[in-house]
């Protein structure tokens, strides 16, 4: 399901639509760190809507130590120029976690902070429903991001997320990008997440945008 899902992101292009392919890896000592991501946004209607994949792998002393995924999609409706309300379903895989697999359905509101030229910052709550293989239970999550233009060609961002649940997670992304063309753009990524265990990956980042 996840394989198709990629797929119809990557070679449906409606007008209007914009995303970004990430690519990342590390090699330490004999120790392979890789990380994939895909970001896709398109509006339909009033709604924006937005898909976004991530995998990380990491192996150390040929053992895996790291093998984990998700798959995201939001669908959006803005009803005024600082607040919109959201609909999310997500499912998110890690093998070394004691439940491998888990879904997600939540609703919620977004507030944007902040938006200027070179500044950009917005918060989402949401709660929703976390279905298992042992059983459902109410889910609240809250997610912070914030851009900000260094140079004309130099961005930093971070996507800060939490969710409360009987296992909570915490999910912490930053980057910093710099564009070499329109396209194409290189930069570091650090990934930090409790799932439960704590992981803390830096990357090197190649990226396409379009």
């Amino acid at each position: 399901m996840k394989k198709i899902l990629l797929i119809l992101c990557l070679i449906t292009n409606p007008v209007y639509a914009s995303g970004q392919i990430d690519f990342g890896g590390k090699l330490d000592d004999g120790d392979l760190s890789i990380t994939t991501s895909v970001d896709y946004t398109w509006p339909a209607g009033k709604f924006e809507r937005d898909i976004e994949f991530d995998y990380r792998y990491k192996d150390e002393d040929d053992i895996r130590s790291t093998s984990k995924g998700l798959i995201e999609f939001k669908q959006r409706y803005e009803f005024h120029n600082k607040h919109y309300t959201f609909g999310l379903a997500r499912y998110d895989y890690n093998e070394f976690r004691p439940i491998n697999s888990r879904l997600q359905s939540s609703i919620g509101w977004g507030y944007k902070i902040l938006r200027t030229e070179r500044f950009k910052m917005s918060n989402e709550f949401a709660i929703g429903a976390l279905h298992t293989d042992i059983g459902n239970e109410v889910l609240f999550r809250n997610s912070l991001w914030f851009f900000y233009e260094v140079a004309p060609k130099l961005n930093f961002s971070n996507k800060f997320l939490y969710e409360a649940a009987d296992e909570p997670l915490i999910r912490n992304e930053t980057s910093f990008d710099y564009l070499l063309t329109d396209k194409i753009k290189i930069g570091l990524k650090n990934i930090y997440t409790e799932d439960p265990r704590n992981d803390n990956i830096l990357y090197f980042n190649v990226g396409y945008i379009f």
